[in-house]
Protein backbone atom coordinates (compact mmCIF):
# COMPACT_ATOMS: atom_id res chain seq x y z
CA UNK A 1 0.00 0.00 0.00
CA UNK A 2 2.81 2.40 0.90
CA UNK A 3 4.57 1.61 -2.39
CA UNK A 4 1.43 2.45 -4.36
CA UNK A 5 0.95 5.76 -2.55
CA UNK A 6 4.62 6.61 -3.02
CA UNK A 7 4.40 5.83 -6.74
CA UNK A 8 1.29 7.99 -7.10
CA UNK A 9 2.99 10.81 -5.18
CA UNK A 10 6.07 10.64 -7.42
CA UNK A 11 3.88 10.61 -10.53
CA UNK A 12 1.90 13.65 -9.36
CA UNK A 13 5.14 15.44 -8.46
CA UNK A 14 6.58 14.82 -11.94
CA UNK A 15 3.39 16.02 -13.62
CA UNK A 16 3.20 19.18 -11.50
CA UNK A 17 6.89 19.98 -12.06
CA UNK A 18 6.59 19.51 -15.82
CA UNK A 19 3.48 21.71 -15.95
CA UNK A 20 5.26 24.48 -14.03
CA UNK A 21 8.34 24.30 -16.27
CA UNK A 22 6.19 24.34 -19.43
CA UNK A 23 4.20 27.33 -18.15
CA UNK A 24 7.39 29.22 -17.26
CA UNK A 25 8.92 28.50 -20.68
CA UNK A 26 5.78 29.57 -22.55
CA UNK A 27 5.51 32.83 -20.63
CA UNK A 28 9.19 33.54 -21.23
CA UNK A 29 9.10 32.83 -24.98
CA UNK A 30 5.61 33.75 -26.17
CA UNK A 31 3.02 36.54 -26.08
CA UNK A 32 -0.68 35.63 -26.02
CA UNK A 33 -2.85 37.77 -28.31
CA UNK A 34 -5.57 39.57 -26.35
CA UNK A 35 -7.90 39.43 -29.35
CA UNK A 36 -7.86 35.76 -30.35
CA UNK A 37 -5.68 34.04 -27.72
CA UNK A 38 -3.08 32.74 -30.19
CA UNK A 39 0.47 32.27 -28.90
CA UNK A 40 2.99 34.39 -30.79
CA UNK A 41 6.77 34.58 -30.56
CA UNK A 42 8.01 37.56 -28.54
CA UNK A 43 9.74 38.99 -31.62
CA UNK A 44 6.39 39.45 -33.40
CA UNK A 45 4.75 42.86 -33.58
CA UNK A 46 1.41 41.60 -34.97
CA UNK A 47 -0.57 38.46 -34.18
CA UNK A 48 0.04 35.72 -36.74
CA UNK A 49 -3.65 34.74 -36.77
CA UNK A 50 -5.67 37.97 -36.55
CA UNK A 51 -2.99 40.63 -37.30
CA UNK A 52 -3.83 42.59 -34.14
CA UNK A 53 -0.94 44.71 -32.84
CA UNK A 54 0.80 42.91 -29.96
CA UNK A 55 3.35 45.60 -29.08
CA UNK A 56 4.92 48.67 -30.60
CA UNK A 57 7.76 48.03 -33.09
CA UNK A 58 11.33 48.54 -31.84
CA UNK A 59 12.83 51.99 -32.39
CA UNK A 60 15.26 52.27 -35.27
CA UNK A 61 18.62 53.97 -34.77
Amino acid sequence: MKDTLLSIGVLVGILVASALITNWFASAMYIRCKGCGTLNAKRRVQCRACQQVLRSPPAED
